[in-house]
């Protein structure tokens, strides 16, 4: 870890609020742990508190507090909601922490085609802006409630997306406004629809998981919203689930924009809470999209054929958009209602797989943690996952009756078992970033070589490692 020198809080304090104003940087202990907590780390000693949480309006204020924080060497932290599952925005060192909620703007350009977005702007705010102006809008994490768009872009999720059919934001955004780790402010990318070819540093900031930068602005470009059809298919046993995507991609089906999986024990909760129908089984539950609603029906009943050839008992094309938004919040709040029911806290992996090996992998997904010491006590896990965009998400619910030690063990096995898993099937994590937790895994899929240049451009950027510091470890 990182070593950086001591300061008076109320000197850091003091020369923040030079900055951004009294109003906007404080060291009231409500904001403090409410800004350093996260998933991984929910429990801080006072004495490791951040100095201050400062809410910068603008690029300006941005540049002059990463400025402040050089000249004394304090790092910086960049908060949105703090929803981020790979630990890359989690708080680590005594610093400042800099909370993007004030740079919320939404700035509409239709006749250019584009629109741009603060990245303190919630995601569920964000779309239902768009689509009141009949846009889509392309991220759509579980948190997407309380998730900005700032670590959404820094992350580079399309979350629940099927990523074949409407692509990641970076396939979106046409540039972005950043701050470096030292305090230049860069514009990058185009105003054109037609995004930059060659050089262009846009795509550090959009996936950058936070190393490069602190995003101040994201210039989108706007797609029109397409028409929908839904459907939901039961089953007796999961393989079938899996066999249906299988063949939807190697029979070249147009892929939907959802296709969720969740198993009949972590359905249940759920189904209950929307008063539906007792699953059967498994289920898996989807949303085509086309130019006309008959182009996204016709899709969705391709693919219904297929789940009828697969073995499914039940198949639903659904008209009903009240039942649809019923079972759709049944699966999105899936794990916060296992793990209530239960009367414990969920942490989950992601396991990602090829087209080819998908039922191999939805195996492995069903008994993961089995052959481990802790997590084989938490046994059968729940199972739910992004299905049409080849992910699964085993899911444990870690215990109140639990010591800490016994939860912070089931957390260490979650990331090892993750990372075998995906290394076995060539893939990566598609959703929650590389870095933090995962940075073990980044270097043993991609290598030494691989990970020792990303640290070098790390230091290019922030030659003293304030902004974010060790997301890339040492050892």
């Amino acid at each position: 870890m990182s070593d950086y020198p001591a300061y008076e809080a109320s000197e850091v304090l003091a020369g923040v609020q030079k900055i951004v104003g009294e109003k906007y940087a404080t060291a009231s202990m409500p904001e403090r742990i409410n800004n350093s907590v996260g998933i991984h780390k929910v429990y801080l000693e006072k004495k490791d508190l951040p100095y201050v949480v400062a809410r910068p309006a603008n690029a300006q204020e941005v540049s002059q507090l990463m400025i402040f924080a050089n000249e004394r060497h304090i790092p910086v932290f960049v908060r949105g909601s703090g929803t981020s599952l790979s630990g890359a925005s989690d708080y680590r060192h005594k610093g400042i922490v800099l909370n993007t909620g004030r740079m919320n703007h939404v700035r509409m350009y239709q006749d250019n085609g584009y629109v741009e977005l603060g990245p303190g702007r919630r995601c569920q705010e964000a779309m239902d802006i768009l689509e009141k102006e009949g846009y889509f809008f392309p991220m759509h994490p579980g948190s997407v409630r309380i998730a900005t768009v700032g670590g959404v872009v820094c992350n580079n999720t399309s979350a629940h997306v099927v990523d074949p059919r409407m692509g990641k934001p970076k396939d979106y955004i046409l540039g972005v406004e950043a701050v470096t780790p030292s305090g230049e402010i860069l514009d990058v990318g185009t105003k054109s629809l037609r995004r930059a070819a060659g050089l262009d540093l846009t795509q550090l900031f959009v996936g950058g998981d936070g190393l490069f930068g602190v995003i101040t602005n994201v210039r989108m470009r706007l797609e029109p919203l397409p028409k929908y059809a839904y459907g939901v298919a039961f089953f007796e046993e999961g393989r079938g689930t899996a066999r249906s995507v299988q063949r939807m991609y190697q029979e070249r089906l147009t892929p939907p924009l959802f296709l969720e999986y969740l198993d009949r024990r972590t359905a249940l909760p759920g189904f209950e809470v929307q008063k539906l129908p007792t699953p059967p089984g498994p289920l898996i539950l989807f949303q085509f999209a086309g130019h006309t609603e008959a182009d996204a029906i016709a899709q969705c009943d391709a693919f219904l054929d297929i789940t009828k050839q697969e073995g499914a008992i039940n198949t639903i094309a659904i008209k009903d958009l009240d039942y649809w938004q019923r079972v759709w919040t049944a699966r999105a709040s899936s794990g916060p209602f296992a793990a209530q029911k239960a009367k414990g806290l969920i942490i989950s992996a992601e396991i990602m797989s090829t087209v080819e090996r998908l039922v191999e992998c939805y195996d492995d997904a069903v008994v993961m943690g089995e052959d481990m010491p802790t997590l084989s006590k938490l046994c059968p896990n729940y199972l739910y996952g992004h299905l049409g965009a080849l992910s699964f998400h085993p899911s444990f619910v870690l215990l109140s009756t639990m010591s800490d030690e016994e939860k912070v063990n089931a957390v260490a096995e979650v990331f090892k078992k993750e990372a075998e898993l995906n290394i076995k099937y060539e893939t990566c994590g598609a959703e929650w970033g590389q870095t933090g937790r995962r940075a073990t895994f980044y270097r043993q899929r991609y290598g030494e070589v691989n990970y020792s240049l990303i640290k070098k451009m790390k230091a290019a950027f922030d030659p003293n490692n304030i902004l974010n510091p060790d997301v890339l470890p040492d050892d």
